[in-house]
């Protein structure tokens, strides 16, 4: 079959493609098409050069459901997508499940990747196309300057991330206005993009458009500061990555244990990037985390703790920081049973009863006890503020509050600690210490092996 003649703006897509070397022939490409003007360009252009790139498409559509004519984007789409006979898969979410505390715009945006992601595993694509083009990229750079977010949010939209690829981002809202009219393509307008209390929307109407028209290169001024924001951070990023072998003291999915010292003694910038890339942050921090975070470094005392973004934290724990993520799971009481191995993504709990007697045993992580005294299921659960148990080799009982500070456990520690419960009654703070109770005695004929691993990352 012949392909199809291009005019200019798709010949543009095409020579952009083919330059990034990401698109090999054969592959499978998700196209993102939520209804507006830019997607739909892109669907239209995609559509039209899909046969010279020899790819198959699909189109994805996802209905957020936060606006009541929602419905008239989704319409569009499967309209479009029936007469050019590309295969469209629609998600809907549930605005009913963004957190207390999240924005609406945060939850559209993590939510709608998820499902691109998903979608894309299910039917084995090989790339998610988004119609993010030059403006968008002016915009966001202007509103990382705005927050104060350094040499990475200079970096603006990444033109790749993962198995996203935006290949308009050369483009201009001019030529994908132009490339629109030019092929007659229908689209839905957004009512809320004409609301300028959201930043962008103020900024796309009242700053940029008016600077696009003094300044024509504009778009191509701004793609230049993101290579060269990009070049510089990938700079750092690669410094910073040096150091992390020599400043991790221990590494587990629980949390990181950094050496205080050799942290302190690298530059501050250098420093937070570090941290960044232990806790793999996609977003760039705002001001308020890198001066909060330099104050912490100069001033922060045992037990201090400074709030980072993406759910993590930092500690400052004597002669070390630790980082970790905040616990969002709701960590239930778990029954367990001999022979039943029971992992999570924190650690593994083993019940073994086909071992021989042991009275000592050296490693905290595994203990040998009389398993006459015990019951065939018991409970494995965090520990809990007023929780006692009877520490093997000591007088009567201890709280467990009391026990973990005795032996100097850091909070976050702390905070995870488990413990392993018979007949209502603690037999053993695992990975720790077992109760007196169930120790092994010259009487002892029945014996089981507890093993507690915590998961290392």
């Amino acid at each position: 079959m012949k392909n199809p003649e291009l005019n200019q703006f798709e010949k543009s897509l095409v020579g952009h493609l083919y330059s990034q070397s990401r698109i090999k022939s054969d592959q499978r490409v998700i196209i993102a098409v939520s209804g507006g003007k830019d997607s739909m360009a892109l669907l239209h252009s995609m559509d039209k050069t899909a046969q010279m790139l020899n790819i198959a498409i699909d189109t994805v559509h996802v209905n957020h459901h936060l606006r009541d004519d929602s419905y008239k984007d989704q319409a569009l789409v499967e309209k479009t997508c029936t007469k050019l006979k590309i295969n469209l898969i629609i998600d809907h979410l549930d605005p009913a499940t963004k957190l207390k505390g999240e924005s609406l715009e945060m939850w559209a945006r993590t939510r709608r990747y998820r499902s691109l992601e998903r979608i894309r595993k299910e039917i084995n694509a090989d790339w998610i196309f988004t119609a993010h083009h030059g403006n968008d990229q002016i915009e966001t750079i202007l509103l990382h300057l705005s927050q104060g977010t350094g040499i990475h949010g200079l970096r603006g939209i990444h033109d790749i991330q993962g198995h996203i690829l935006r290949p308009l981002l050369g483009f201009s809202r001019i030529d994908i206005d132009q490339y629109a009219a030019e092929m007659n393509i229908s689209w839905v307008d957004d009512s809320s993009n004409a609301d300028e209390t959201i930043p962008r929307n103020y900024l796309r109407r009242n700053i940029v458009k008016l600077w696009e028209k003094s300044d024509p290169n504009l778009v191509k001024a701004f793609y230049e500061v993101s290579k060269h924001a990009k070049d510089a951070d990938e700079a750092l990023q690669f410094a910073a990555n040096m150091f992390i072998p020599d400043i991790i003291k221990q590494k587990t999915r629980v949390s990181i244990k950094l050496d205080e010292v050799r942290l302190l003694a690298i530059p501050p910038l250098l420093r937070i990037i570090l941290l960044r890339e232990l806790i793999d942050s996609a977003e760039p921090w705002r001001r308020f985390v890198y001066s909060g975070l330099k104050t912490f470094f100069k001033s922060a005392n045992t037990g201090q703790i400074f709030q980072l973004p993406d759910e993590w934290q930092i500690l400052k724990d004597r002669k070390q920081f630790i980082l970790t993520r905040k616990n969002l799971r709701e960590r239930k009481p778990i029954t367990v049973s001999p022979r039943i191995k029971i992992e999570t993504d924190d650690f593994i709990f083993i019940w073994k009863t086909d071992c021989k007697g042991q009275s000592f045993n050296s490693d905290r992580e595994t203990e040998i006890i009389d398993a006459s005294k015990i019951n065939q299921t018991m409970i494995l659960r965090p520990w809990e503020p007023g929780d006692r148990f009877h520490p093997f080799g000591m007088e009567g009982t201890k709280k467990i509050s009391d026990y973990l500070i005795d032996e100097k456990v850091d909070r976050y520690t702390k905070d995870n600690q488990w413990v392993l419960v018979n007949r209502e009654e603690i037999i053993w703070v695992c990975g720790r210490r077992i109760s007196d109770k169930v120790k092994v005695t010259p009487e002892t004929t029945q014996f089981a092996e507890l093993s507690f691993l915590n998961n290392v990352g």
